[in-house]
């Protein structure tokens, strides 16, 4: 019980001494394209409310897990209302980019438009990514740890399809092609906007934060963000 309380006075100190010197530390699912870009964001805009932003990458379950428990300050990205199953996180109601998830295969003549088209394949998806979580939850799917294990996966004939984040995708894809020599087929499920959420002990930051990102929105600096990281990734 001592230790408990121990850990719980840490992290609220922590909190405390974090926001006295104007500094917040934001969990971000680690090797992720979308992370980048929603790093690149969210700094422009805490930087314009002078508050200096740590990113502490994580397997996709630990940030949002961390996020939720208090932790960190809060996520980067997550799709929307993740809210309402980690009650303590609070969803900025301004998208800082989308994510297209797709379903990536081997085999050409694969017709894949919409989550249900899935059912009847072999699907592997990386554990704590929530938007493949929810779309495969109706039928049984393999569970991996990294994009690495995917594509591993798929190599391996261990699965016929797997499901990923579209700009995620693309480098690891170009390494796929050139390193097995086998052609991969993309097939766009879904269309997500992206909030980034912060947790609720933070929420006297949230009418700033939300002013601030509506501007960088107007602006156009968020669609620059992301056509300036589309293209660095593209010409690799």
């Amino acid at each position: 019980m001592k230790y408990f309380k121990s850990i719980i006075f840490f992290l609220f100190f922590h909190s405390v001494i974090s926001h006295a010197n104007n500094k917040i530390d934001i969990s971000a699912i680690e090797k992720s394209s979308y992370a980048t870009i929603s790093e690149r964001v969210l700094r422009i805009a805490y930087n314009r409310m002078g508050i200096e932003m740590t990113v502490i990458d994580l397997p996709a379950e630990r940030a949002i897990h961390d996020a939720n428990a208090g932790v960190v300050d809060g996520e980067l990205y997550r799709i929307k209302d993740v809210h309402l199953k980690y009650k303590n996180l609070i969803m900025i109601p301004v998208p800082i980019g989308i994510m297209e998830g797709i379903a990536i295969t081997k085999n050409k003549s694969l017709n894949l438009t919409k989550w249900d088209d899935l059912k009847d394949h072999r699907v592997c998806i990386r554990n704590g990514v929530k938007f493949s979580e929810a779309g495969t939850r109706n039928f049984s799917v393999r569970s991996v740890n990294s994009n690495y294990q995917l594509f591993g996966m798929l190599t391996k004939n261990r699965c016929d399809v797997i499901i990923i984040a579209h700009l995620t995708s693309i480098p690891l894809t170009v390494d796929f092609s050139k390193k097995e020599k086998i052609k991969l087929y993309k097939h766009i499920l879904q269309v997500y906007p992206l909030y980034h959420y912060l947790h609720k002990k933070n929420s006297h930051l949230v009418p700033k934060l939300v002013e601030v990102l509506k501007k960088m929105e107007d602006e156009g600096v968020i669609a620059d963000v992301r056509a300036q990281y589309i293209s660095e990734i593209s010409s690799q």
